[in-house]
């Protein structure tokens, strides 16, 4: 990628940014440069991930009609969460997720490589630190809705609550990020007029009639409950937390963001379950047997972060290490990332809800794109 698309920009303090991205330029994982797109660069990402999330929609209802959860491996009580709420996902809608696509620039073909639809992350930098940098470049603009689109999904999500300034709480397993990522959440949960509440998972109650915060002597009910730890994990580790939570959608005791049918979402193989049944070029194929192409990705099938990710080429390959290394896997056809001059690589990350809300985008000096990369924020050109 030439030199000309990146601008660079004063640096930002730490005292001049709002409290949510303290950690964040703790962590020093922003770049001082910004990226420019063209106009029709964002159109085409747009698209691709418009058609992908329809694409993910119809494999769903046909997958669930054909009744093959053990295809999967997935046990019969997420099985019937997912059925339940895909079946009445207008009581239990999609509220946001990241499509990670490959190319797009210099010439490279773009496609979906992966739909982190569960617990997808990198809200303060999407939000908060664009528009922050974008305060320099004046006269510029870029493609960053997410705040206005979480409210807007929220307030609809409120809609079909029968009273006033219903509860919604976030919870995480504690870790300091997401943390920060709910609060984007819950910043835009009052927004729609929610009463906001956060709890660590541990200090969550859950019982028969429902989910509860307690206040010394009080109990506060819960009507939406906006998790930052993923269905798999509670499916496969805490099988007592998903049968309180199953009782609890099932008789519409609490509504639950991401819904259970975002696990399939989250689960690549369903990527090749899409190959198989609805083939296309807007997803990356992906196989469940070793393919015989010379290239190929190979990935744990609820692999996070860029981890435990292989890239096999004829004469070499490239992996990273990680915590997901005994999970099954996948095959993705190879789709390299745009590289600059200076050999970062970089992957555009588009978030969508019921249509595409921002862009983000990552870089790094590795083809794999980690936890560690660095977040650069973008202008339209």
């Amino acid at each position: 990628m030439e030199d000309s698309r990146f601008t660079e920009i004063k640096r930002i303090k730490k005292k001049d940014a709002p409290h949510p991205l303290h950690w964040f330029i703790k962590e020093d994982i922003f770049s001082e440069e910004l990226f420019g797109f063209f106009s029709a660069e964002v159109n085409s990402y747009k698209s691709i991930a418009t058609q992908a999330y329809s694409l993910f929609e119809k494999a769903t209802s046909l997958f669930l009609k054909q009744g093959n959860g053990k295809s999967l491996d997935i046990p019969q009580d997420m099985y019937d969460l997912i059925a339940f709420t895909w079946n009445a996902r207008e009581k239990h809608p999609f509220l946001i997720g990241r499509f990670d696509i490959n190319g797009g620039l210099d010439n490279l073909i773009t496609k979906v490589i992966e739909f982190n639809a569960d617990t997808c992350s990198t809200f303060p930098e999407t939000a908060l630190w664009q528009n922050l940098q974008m305060q320099q470049l004046k006269g510029k603009t870029q493609f960053n809705d997410l705040e206005n689109g979480l409210v807007e999904k929220l307030k609809e999500i409120k809609s079909k609550i029968p009273y006033n300034n219903p509860v919604f709480l976030a919870s995480s397993l504690g870790y300091e990020e997401d943390r920060l990522n709910c609060n984007i959440v819950l910043d835009a949960a009052q927004k729609a007029g929610f009463t906001p509440r956060y709890a660590d998972l541990p200090n969550v109650i859950f019982s028969e009639e429902g989910i509860f915060l307690e206040f010394g002597d009080e109990y506060e009910p819960v009507d939406v409950f906006f998790k930052m730890f993923p269905w798999d994990w509670i499916c496969y580790e805490e099988p007592e937390l998903l049968k309180d939570l199953k009782h609890l959608i099932l008789n519409e005791k609490v509504v639950a963001l991401n819904p259970p049918y975002t696990m399939l979402w989250q689960n690549k193989r369903f990527l090749a379950y899409i190959t198989q049944y609805f083939p296309n070029e807007v997803i990356a194929k992906t196989f469940e047997e070793n393919p015989t192409t010379e290239s190929w990705v190979e990935k744990p099938i609820f692999g996070r972060i860029g981890e435990n990710i292989t890239i096999k080429h004829k004469t070499n390959s490239f992996q990273s290490k990680g915590d997901y290394g005994k999970q099954p896997t996948v095959y993705q056809e190879y789709l390299p990332l745009p590289k600059d001059l200076e050999n970062y690589y970089y992957q555009i990350g588009i978030f969508f809800s019921d249509k595409p809300l921002a862009i983000n985008l990552r870089c790094q000096e590795q083809p794999i794109i980690t936890e560690d990369a660095e977040f650069m924020s973008h202008y339209i050109l």
